[in-house]
């Protein structure tokens, strides 16, 4: 694509104007919306006393719509996003319709939306961006310096069995144009697609060079930092669950009373013992094996490792997550995707109603 720097404020502004008519040409119950958009690009040399070196270019685009509603003297509020490494050419008038429809259709469906009961029940994850809950809960335990020091909770789990036979989890550098993929890391090593749960088993972990030397492995190309002003972690690139043999029909339909949840906001992770808490932004009521009522105000409360080992179907449908996510460890940012198919968790804690 174009490079963003020749891609002037002037070429911008009408994204973000038709975007605009089109948040309210959708419904006339908005009465605000916002939208930004950003852009970078990274040139990154590294050099280093072994003889490597090593460069890349990394551009990135995103655009955030968020609208206000109201309807009879209530208010609602939600957002949608897209984002990769790409240039001005990811957004297409397609992809600007998406943004628009999308985040109206959030925001308007909340009118409607229903605090569930609270309790242990079944919780199916939507494809997509409620990777997020794969990425929190799960894939931080397995950054490895988190296990070189024993503080995960994955940390003596090598080769072992940790999930169902269906379940691989993979974090992979080299999607293309997907956020969180990168050609070489921080530490001019190159990216990898690194199998991280293959099925059902803990294969390996993400290593920056520090934690390779420490477990006498090769670098997985994980070594990351926000900037050269910063200190090299381990990372994650993109993570996700490869699609299993399940259909989304199936999974929904093999829940009796639950929730489907769509996206997530302000999610909370002890990485030690890898408890987790997460606001449900957008979802569904279950109700004997069809979708009844979106969801809204409620959190769910679990166990990443206890999540992993009750994912009882995966589905065939796996999605990235499309937003611009970025994960904050150590006071240091660097962006990242995920993605999920269709999965369902036997039981998790819901907050709602009653709780």
């Amino acid at each position: 694509g174009t490079p963003w720097e020749q891609v002037g404020i002037d070429k911008k502004i009408p994204y973000l104007q038709k975007i605009n008519d089109k948040v309210f040409a959708e419904d006339k119950r908005i009465i605000k919306s916002n939208i930004w958009f950003t852009n970078e690009t990274r040139y990154i040399l590294v050099a280093n006393s072994d003889g490597v070196i090593a460069f890349d270019y990394q551009p990135m685009g995103q655009i955030s719509v968020s609208c206000n509603a109201e309807q009879n003297g209530k208010r609602e509020q939600n957002y949608f996003d897209l984002s990769g490494r790409q240039g001005i050419e990811f957004f297409t008038p397609a992809a600007i319709d998406r943004l628009a429809k999308e985040a109206v259709r959030r925001t308007i469906e909340l009118f409607d939306a229903v605090k569930p009961e609270a309790g242990e029940m079944p919780v199916v994850l939507a494809a997509g961006s409620s990777g997020i809950l794969l990425h929190e809960a799960i894939g931080h335990g397995m950054e490895a310096d988190f296990n070189r020091k024993g503080t995960s909770i994955f940390a003596d789990k090598i080769n072992k069995k940790v999930a169902e036979n269906f379940v691989s989890i993979v974090d992979d550098g080299t999607n293309p144009n997907i956020r969180g993929s990168i050609n070489i890391d921080d530490e001019g090593n190159p990216t990898e697609k690194t199998f991280l749960v293959e099925n059902g088993i803990l294969k390996s972990y993400l290593h920056d060079r520090i934690s390779a030397k420490f477990y006498n492995v090769k670098p997985t190309g994980s070594g990351r930092r926000q900037s050269f002003r910063y200190p090299v972690l381990p990372r994650m690139r993109n993570t996700y669950m490869l699609p299993g043999p399940h259909t989304k029909d199936e999974i929904i339909g093999s829940v009796k009373k639950g929730i489907l949840a769509e996206s997530f906001t302000n999610g909370q992770v002890f990485i030690g013992a890898g408890d987790f808490t997460f606001y449900v932004k957008s979802g569904y009521l279950i109700e004997d094996g069809k979708l009844t009522k979106p969801i809204k105000d409620i959190n769910i409360i679990g166990n990443g490792p206890k999540v992993l080992a009750d994912v009882t179907m995966v589905g065939n449908d796996m999605e990235m997550a499309e937003g611009g996510w970025t994960c904050g460890k150590d006071g240091q940012g660097v962006p990242v995707s995920m993605g999920l198919p269709t999965v369902k968790v036997s039981k998790i804690t819901v907050g709602g109603v009653n709780s």
